[in-house]
């Protein structure tokens, strides 16, 4: 079948579900959920072969992927989504209010592009097509060509269950190769396209997106640094706890996720440096995920030594896998470097770098642009006043840690999962959590409708004006 007629057939599916009860959109997730529960353990073997992920760790991201689209189910059973609200008729205002009446609909088929580190939880049945679906929209997938057997294998199943639920043919559909890609986010019926990657393969596509005649909404989760800053007396206090809780995060799926802390900026490195040299040189060597991933690692790494000032605190024996690779630079030799310091490396490199003191660190923090997360780690009573460093850190940041670590995100309501670019390419949404929903749908105001042409939710008397914001009357 030709990109084109999987198009067209995927909006004709989403011309019929766009205005599905909620109990029917409820029943699909639930649907697709279900089916991959009971598929865990064929689903699991063959992904392990495809990336290199031990068994545990995609057994549970299985049940990360079943709970994303239950989540979802949750969502538009609360019905938030929707944005209901109504103005009602006021002729004594000045000029006279008409009746406005405002929800949200669906956008039409949505491209999803899948992450090749997260072969479920960011895949074919991943968070951005959960979402698209609970938001009553059609989707067409890219098949990250990472794990492509796995995808097929979660496509089928997902399409078997979507049919059982009672969805039409072309509700969910995949493709594989790079030109049904590009022709996707080309094609005038794709309403709007979800990526996770690379920034320069994002940025591509969002360029296309952005070139159409008429463009459309690209929602690019790109990854981040994600600095770490810990003040003085943190450093003092907690340095062995400090170093052990960040070379922990650093290698936690091999260094590979969007939220890794590539930097540790820290007043007063010395004592962290002194125990990442023994902690990382005894670390177990990381499998990445495939031979280009390896690549593309030791030459962003290879770069990033080479930085002037730069210097490798320890590196573990490699035991034929990749390097678990730590670095340490001073904050003046940071700064003075510029871009070539501030890069992401996608696997167990990372860096730390030694401030003179918390001016410098401040310095530090403001060369930093757009990140997924950040975070901070103080005493509670610390000596630094920390409000300049919070406030810059909300002004780049899409969330922010308090003495904790980045890596691994809590699936629920108050998650944002996004960042100002070069993090996302929409700050004002999270590609995780119940709130991604909101990316796949847009405002409609009604003015002065009859009663009996308004949608359900929106006539006098729907049970959905509960709660729901209403000015007059």
């Amino acid at each position: 079948m030709t990109l084109d007629r999987q198009v067209r057939d995927a909006h004709a599916a989403w011309l019929q579900i766009r205005n599905w009860e909620s109990a029917k959109i409820v029943a699909l997730l639930e649907s697709i959920a279900e089916a991959l529960d009971s598929a865990k353990s064929e689903l699991v073997p063959v992904a392990m072969e495809e990336t290199n992920l031990p068994e545990a760790r995609l057994t549970g991201e299985v049940g990360r992927t079943t709970g994303q689209l239950r989540l979802m189910a949750r969502a538009v059973e609360d019905r938030t989504y929707l944005d209901i609200t109504i103005d009602y008729a006021d002729a004594s205002l000045t000029p006279p209010r008409p009746d406005l009446r405002l929800k949200t609909t669906s956008l039409g088929v949505v491209g999803v592009f899948g992450a090749s580190n997260f072969p479920f939880a960011f895949g074919v049945a991943g968070g951005d097509t959960a979402a698209a679906l609970a938001a009553g929209c059609a989707v067409v997938i890219k098949v990250n060509p990472g794990h492509p057997r796995v995808s097929r294998m979660v496509g089928e199943i997902m399409i078997a269950a979507a049919l059982k639920a009672g969805a039409p043919a072309g509700l969910i559909s995949l493709v594989e190769d790079f030109d049904s890609g590009l022709a996707l986010v080309e094609h005038p019926l794709t309403a709007a396209i979800a990526f996770t990657g690379s920034t320069h393969g994002g940025r591509a596509l969002f360029d296309v997106a952005n070139r159409r005649e008429n463009p459309i909404p690209f929602y690019g989760e790109l990854g981040g640094l994600n600095p770490v800053f810990v003040t003085r007396a943190a450093a003092s206090d907690k340095a062995k706890e400090t170093a052990e809780g960040f070379l922990g995060s650093i290698t936690m799926g091999a260094g590979q996720f969007c939220t890794k802390p590539g930097f540790l900026i820290v007043d007063g490195a010395s004592a962290i440096n002194t125990e990442l040299s023994t902690l990382v040189s005894v670390a177990p060597a990381q499998k990445l995920l495939n031979s280009n991933i390896v690549k593309s690692h030791d030459k962003n790494r290879d770069e990033i030594a080479q930085v002037p000032g730069m210097r490798l605190i320890a590196q573990n024996s490699d035991g034929g896998d990749t390097n678990v690779s730590v670095y340490t630079i001073s904050g003046k030799d940071f700064l003075a470097a510029g871009e070539s310091a501030r890069r992401e490396v996608f696997g167990p490199t990372a860096v730390v770098v030694d401030c003179s003191d918390s001016a410098e660190l401040l310095k530090v923090a403001e060369s930093f642009s757009g990140t997924l997360t950040s975070g901070i780690h103080a005493t509670e009573s610390d000596p630094m006043d920390l409000s300049l460093l919070i406030s810059h850190l909300e002004r780049i940041s899409g969330r922010i840690v308090w003495n904790q670590w980045p890596t691994g995100l809590a699936v629920t309501w108050a998650m944002h999962h996004g960042g100002p670019y070069p993090a996302s390419t929409n700050p004002l949404f999270t590609s995780v959590g119940a709130k991604a929903i909101l990316r796949f749908r847009r405002p409609v105001t009604y003015q002065n409708f009859p009663q009996r042409y308004l949608s359900p939710v929106l006539q006098d008397g729907s049970a959905e004006l509960n709660g729901a914001r209403i000015n007059g009357k």
